[in-house]
Order: structure tokens, then sequence, then C-alpha cells
């Protein structure tokens, strides 16, 4: 198949998804699939984090990462040697290794449920930074289902945070770095293709865990590499996803769906640690299907208000 027919197939594909799913929808949708993804890689993580250094861990996925993007890399290699807003590239990249790296000490010292707590914080700022540059309007609906799903989550996981406050600051910052990095990409995104918002982000934070990584490198085993690997393979994957969901959504209605984490953390909390939530955990579990599922069901009644008030062809 010619490059130009792919293309043609991939386009008419498109148009008939659009007709099917309104594309605010599709970026709700894509935004759930993205968040169990990044829960997913912070349990390998965590198994990770016993014997391998965390830079070492981060490098490795920017790697795998790398490897993934070459192709399109060396397609669009012209387009990557000029980017359009420089400053919002290093600003996003720094937020971006802060979220990762920060992440990673959090989950990896702290119980899940409380490190998956202190990520929520990042709706709140993504909700605050996408209001004052963005110019996005956050309404009262808007902010009482971000409202409502904070409270489930503090049904949920009931966090005590008795453990240093260390890591509940690095909780925090990186919670904060992840909502500076979601909200450049929401606004590069509008001028800035996908390859070269991935790219960048893949190559500079590698470089930045490149020298501390060799510095404390211990050889993994077969098994740990291949965690490794994955990790760095379900990070490409959620990454392309998360971003493709910013194209079709509002910055903070797609942040508001991050809710979905805890869900993911209590499912694999109990598959993998028998981790069992109490009578609250499960109103708080219920209470935050309702934050996830309320943006869905506003913007599907808007659309379907929409087009009833159009006129008949």
């Amino acid at each position: 198949m010619s490059v130009l027919t792919r293309e043609l197939v991939l386009k008419r594909l498109e148009q008939r998804i659009n007709h099917v799913i309104p594309v605010k929808i599709q970026g709700i949708l894509l935004a759930l699939i993205s968040t169990g993804l990044f829960v997913l890689v912070g349990v390998l993580v965590r198994i990770l984090s016993e014997r391998i250094d965390l830079f070492q861990i981060l490098l490795f996925r920017q790697l795998v990462f790398i490897v993934l993007l070459l192709p399109s890399v060396k397609a669009s290699i012209d387009i990557l040697l000029k980017p359009r807003q420089v400053k919002l590239h290093f600003l996003r990249i720094f937020g971006a290794f802060l979220a990762l790296y920060l992440g990673f000490v959090t989950v990896s010292h702290i119980p899940l449920a409380d490190a998956t707590a202190l990520g929520f914080t990042q709706v709140l700022f993504v909700a605050v930074i996408s209001r004052l540059f963005l110019s996005e309007a956050v309404g009262l609906s808007r902010l009482l289902t971000i409202l409502i799903g904070f409270a489930g989550v503090i049904l949920v996981v009931q966090p005590e945070f008795n453990q240093s406050a260390v890591y509940t600051l690095t909780g925090l910052i990186a919670a904060s770095g992840a909502a500076v990095a979601v909200v450049c990409v929401r606004k590069m995104a509008q001028t800035e293709p996908r390859v070269v918002l991935l790219s960048y982000q893949a190559v500079f934070v590698g470089l930045i865990a490149l020298l501390p990584s060799l510095m404390s490198w211990q050889w993994p085993t077969l098994y740990e590499l291949m965690l490794l690997i994955l990790v760095g393979v379900i990070s490409s994957v959620a990454q392309w996803i998360g971003i493709t969901a910013y194209k079709l959504a509002e910055a903070n209605v797609i942040a508001n769906v991050e809710y979905a984490k805890i869900v993911y953390s209590l499912a694999l909390g109990y598959w993998l640690f028998a981790e069992t939530p109490d009578t609250l955990a499960v109103l708080g579990v219920l209470i935050i299907f309702t934050s996830a599922i309320l943006p869905l069901l506003m913007t599907f009644l808007s659309v379907r208000r929409f087009s009833s008030n159009q006129p008949p062809v």
C-alpha cells in the first residue's frame, strides 16, 4: 500500500469515526485509556525501584520512546529542526522532567493510593493554569465535577500521609510539573505537529536523566530489562494517546478524567497487592465515576441539543 493510499484510508476512517463519535467525546475516551496505562507504568516503576535507580528507569523509558519515534523523526527531520515555540518547548520539557522523575520518587516511597491522590492535585493546577494562560473557561459545572472528583478521591484514599513529608512534597511538585507540561502541550498542539511534541520531550528529558543514571548504573537482569522496556513502550503509547486527547478536547475537561486513575489504582492494588477497599472507599469510587462521567454526559447532551436545533436539509 502506497503512502498516499494509506493516508487516504486513514482520513476516511477518521471521518467515519468523527461522524459516529463527537470529537470531544473521543478525547475523553482516549484520556481514560491513557490514564490507565500510566497507572500500570507506576506499578512497574515501583517493582523496578527495589533494585534499579530511578534515573536509570527514566533513561530507559526515554530511550525506548526515542527508538519507537525514529521512523517519524526520520520522515520529519526538517520540521524538527525548526520548532515554532521554543520557549514553550523548554517549559514543557522542564515540567515533564519534574513530573516523571519526582512522580517515580513518590510512587516508589509511599503507598500507591497516596501517590495517586497527590497526583490528582494536577487537575487543580491545570484548571488554574488553563484559565490564566489559555483563556479556557472553567465554568461552575466544570469546577463542580473537579471538586466532586477530589472528594471521591479523599474517601477512597483516606490519606494519613504519616510517612516522610518529603515524599508528599515531591508528589505535589510532580503534579504541578505535569500540569505545566499539559498546558504547554495544549497550547503548542494547535501549531506544532505531534511528532515534534513527542520527540522533543523524549530526547531532552532523556539527556537530563543520562548523567545521574550513569553515576549510579546497575546492570539489569533479563527480567528487569523486560520490565524497563515495558515501561518505555507503555509510557510511549500512553503519551501518544494523551496528546491526541488534548488535541480533541479542552485541557480542563481532559484533566478531569484523570480521576479515573484512582479506579485503576484500586483494581491493580486489589489484584497485585490484595488491597481491599472499605465501605468509604467504595462510596468514593462511585463518586469518582460520577465525576468522570459528568463531562462525557454534558458534552453528549450539548451535541444532541445542537443537532436538534439544526433545520432539516
